[in-house]
């Protein structure tokens, strides 16, 4: 596979990489939801189906090729050899800290081998093991309700990676339930050969046990990048200093032309870049007002960082993002306020991942149904309303209006605190 690719935030899609929620959506219980981030639980059922409508809009309607995580890892686990295996499984017991019982049944599968073992290895690497009737005395007594903790978070892929021009950096979750979605990602890197080549940054800690080491949390969902010379990155509990301190290092000595920078601090208890601001065409953004606009509690404060070619860097304290990011794109940017004027709406269909909105091709974007105010200032700056039903179904074609955005039914994606971007981590894409 040729290296990555991805130059801007709404040119043509080719390749991405999804994971369509299973059964450890199911393993997730209202007494343990908090621990996994989650505000509610999911309906599986329901779920799996918002995510296949969205996967078959990008590979049916868009002629996307969509790469399941899922076939990724039993790709890799094939693949490697056992003492590979055995290292990542050795790894993942540690950082979920296994007592030797769950060890033993973790490994049990690198004993068995063959494509049974690696297809079970799949299934319980990511659906986790519930602890069955045959529970240790530990087990009851701790109240276990695992073997192993399922991955309910790794429909959200766009937190694993961003690509960013060719290069490809490795996320690691600031969030500890979650690191274990980063070291099967990095596995399937490393070993996977569907996605053999690529060119990629690690910047996970390889000992686990090293003291003052310093983590550099990264998560995909707080890299926009608009133009192949223009990067927008958040910082926020999800992404820290360390992690942009490389990303602009990077960015320095890549610079062949003049590159802009703007780091993002956003407001607690904000996390993702995405959630604030999101691409729509190259002179169009959806905004979520109170953090864009004035200069309240929830605002962001910017640092705008100017790479010219011979190392030359200027870094200037813009009041507010919007004017100087249109500057640097060389447009004036014309937003569009998720959940249009009213403060409330603004905040409700902000938490229902309304500003989360998802660029297949320029003009052509895909929403959740839910955020209806989002969508009707979306209508007002000239986007047609199309349903994915219609939409599947050949009744509605999307590539017959310069503008449009698509909608998907997302009541239970988007209890998840994610939009249709969220879903979707973008391997190549064209510039614009």
């Amino acid at each position: 596979m040729p290296a990555p690719r991805v130059g801007s935030e709404t040119g043509l899609l080719h390749k991405v990489v999804v994971h369509t929620p299973g059964r450890e959506i199911s393993h997730v219980s209202p007494a343990n939801q908090r621990e996994f981030g989650f505000n509610d639980i999911l309906y599986e059922r329901y779920a799996t189906r918002e995510h296949d409508t969205l996967v078959a809009l990008l590979r049916d309607v868009f002629d996307v090729e969509v790469l399941q995580f899922r076939d990724l890892l039993s790709d890799a686990l094939t693949r490697a050899n056992s003492m590979d295996r055995l290292r990542l499984l050795q790894t993942v017991a540690q950082i979920e800290g296994l007592e030797p019982r769950e060890q033993e049944r973790l490994l049990e599968f690198n004993e068995n081998g063959g494509n049974g073992g690696v297809q079970a290895a799949t299934d319980r690497l990511i659906h986790g093991e519930l602890v069955r009737s045959d529970a240790s005395v530990s087990e009851f007594l701790n109240h276990n309700l695992y073997h192993l903790p399922p991955l309910p978070n790794l429909m959200l892929v766009r937190d694993l990676a961003a690509v960013v021009h060719d290069h490809l950096f490795v996320a690691w979750n600031a969030v500890p339930v979650r690191r274990r979605e980063n070291l099967l990602w990095r596995f399937i890197l490393q070993y996977s050969g569907m996605l053999s080549d690529l060119d990629w940054s690690n910047w996970l800690v390889d000992d686990l046990e090293m003291p003052n080491v310093p983590l550099y949390s990264l998560d995909g969902g707080n890299i926009v990048q608009p133009a192949p010379n223009v990067v927008v990155v958040g910082q926020s509990a999800r992404t820290g200093a360390e992690a942009i301190g490389k990303l602009t290092g990077w960015l320095g000595e890549h610079a062949q032309t003049e590159t802009h920078l703007f780091i993002v601090e956003l407001p607690q208890p904000i996390e993702h870049l995405d959630t604030v601001l999101t691409m729509l065409s190259h002179d169009e953004c959806l905004v979520f007002p109170p953090s864009l606009f004035g200069n309240g509690p929830e605002s962001v404060n910017v640092l705008h960082v100017t790479f010219r070619p011979g190392g030359e860097t200027q870094s200037v304290r813009p009041p507010e993002l919007l004017g100087p990011l249109g500057e640097a794109l060389g447009v004036r940017l014309r937003p569009v306020s998720c959940g249009g004027e009213n403060p409330l709406e603004q905040r409700r269909e902000q938490w229902w991942g309304g500003a989360c909105v998802l660029a297949v091709a320029p003009g052509k974007l895909i929403a959740f149904r839910s955020a209806q105010r989002t969508l009707a200032e979306l209508e007002a700056h000239g986007y047609a309303r199309l349903e994915s039903e219609s939409v599947l179904a050949g009744e509605s074609d999307p590539h017959a209006h310069e503008k449009c955005v698509i909608l998907v039914r997302g009541s239970e994606l988007s209890r998840a605190r994610g939009g249709p971007r969220s879903y979707v981590l973008p391997l190549h894409r064209d510039s614009s």
